[in-house]
């Protein structure tokens, strides 16, 4: 049963497995926060981010997560919104490595924030830039104008793969802060799905078996090198 906070919007394209999107719903129905699972093929991530906040009234808390995302607990979502409502921007914290790698920003995988606040900021465009990646302007607008930011940082990572600056590392099956938010990345492989369904499962079981997670990952083994024999070429 929901209450009166804000819906969460989720982007997704018809390439996305019918077994992520039960999974991330059968979450937010068990913690009791409505979901908006948004398919369209015929439009970028960062364009239907900005569709989203234009299309949002002042007011609106707009709340947007990656389809392979979900809050690990409601207090943690509700926290979120509350930061957001106090007019901070606020998500998980991110970091494009590929772009400038000590600039730390609120990710659109989960991130919440009053409309007024973006349009206040200049509405800044969630567009890729030479400098920032999708959503990363919102953050960066924010920091110049010195309003204030909140982010949930990574805990730990399944599979732990890239640095988040001076602050920690994040990976495929990325548990956020207190175990509060888990993302995914790297969607499409089949181990990574199966970590999804295993950790969804979990959450609305109440309990994590972080060994079954390692073990899942540890079933996606790079393939071997072919040996040559002595004497082949």
């Amino acid at each position: 049963m929901t209450d009166l906070q804000p819906p969460v919007h989720s982007f997704y394209r018809s390439n996305i497995s019918d077994r992520m999107l039960r999974a991330q719903s059968a979450v937010f129905d068990h913690l009791g926060i409505s979901l908006n699972q948004c398919l369209d093929d015929t439009i970028s991530h960062s364009d239907w981010l900005n569709g989203v906040f234009e299309g949002a009234a002042a007011d609106d808390i707009v709340v947007v997560a990656d389809i392979d995302a979900f809050p690990l607990r409601r207090d943690a979502f509700d926290q979120l919104v509350d930061a957001a409502r106090d007019g901070a921007v606020a998500g998980l914290a991110q970091v494009a490595n590929h772009k400038d790698p000590d600039k730390i920003y609120a990710g659109p995988m989960f991130m919440a924030v009053r409309a007024s606040v973006w349009r206040n900021l200049g509405r800044p465009s969630m567009h890729r830039s030479e400098t920032a990646d999708v959503a990363q302007g919102l953050t960066d607008a924010a920091l110049a104008a010195g309003h204030p930011i909140h982010l949930v940082y990574p805990r730990f990572a399944i599979q732990p793969k890239w640095p988040l600056a001076g602050r920690g590392v994040f990976g495929i099956g990325t548990f956020y802060g207190e175990l509060e938010f888990f993302h995914l990345f790297q969607s499409r492989l089949d181990a990574s799905l199966r970590l999804f369904e295993a950790v969804a499962r979990d959450t609305v079981a109440g309990r994590f078996d972080f060994a079954e997670y390692i073990e899942i990952m540890s079933s996606q083994a790079a393939p071997q090198k072919r040996k040559r024999r002595f004497g082949l070429f």
